[in-house]
């Protein structure tokens, strides 16, 4: 993972707090799948209010640690890995 890189949410993704959960809902002019519906723990959550354009990943990981109770090895994989999956399911783009 490129800890200088800047990433943003595509705006095809909804996203929405439902009785205390959060969830990510693809919008993409069709009923909406529920196997595409991505549920957000706290901790991605706040990662993924940070993914704007303008936060480097390093500076996430860095907001990351001051507000949670994680070591650095720790918040760095988590992330990496929340990440990656976001990536993968195309709901965010770098910004070059």
């Amino acid at each position: 993972m490129n800890l200088d890189a800047k990433l943003r949410r595509k705006e095809n993704i909804a996203g929405r707090r439902i009785a205390g959960e959060s969830f990510l809902i693809p919008v993409c002019g069709k009923p909406v799948d529920m196997e595409n519906i991505f549920v957000l723990n706290p901790l991605a959550d706040f990662i993924w209010e940070r993914l704007d354009g303008e936060h480097t990943l390093a500076a996430i990981v860095s907001e990351v640690l001051e507000n949670y109770d994680i070591d650095e090895e720790r918040a760095g994989a988590d992330a990496s890995d929340f990440i990656g999956q976001l990536l993968q399911n195309d709901l965010v783009e770098e910004v070059a």
